[in-house]
């Protein structure tokens, strides 16, 4: 998954655009646990990307979520 198409899916569940960078933690992005665990639930019922909530909840950054998601996905 690309960082454009993570950062649509995060602006998707209600986060601010503006507030999405790869660099962005956790806070300035708004991701809180409710949100983690609809990312993962939509990672994984409509993408087919089993990305177990724990991970997505350690990882410090945007661009941290990227690279766990590719991963998963077999792309990276």
């Amino acid at each position: 998954m690309t960082f454009d198409e993570l950062k649509n899916l995060l602006v998707s569940l209600g986060l601010d655009p503006e507030e999405i960078t790869p660099e962005s933690t956790r806070e300035e992005a708004g991701r809180d646990s409710l949100l983690l665990t609809e990312l993962a639930l939509v990672l994984r019922n409509e993408r087919g990307i089993p990305v177990p909530e724990e991970d997505l909840y350690a990882a410090p950054t945007v661009s941290a979520i990227e690279l766990l998601v590719s991963r998963y996905a077999g792309v990276a």
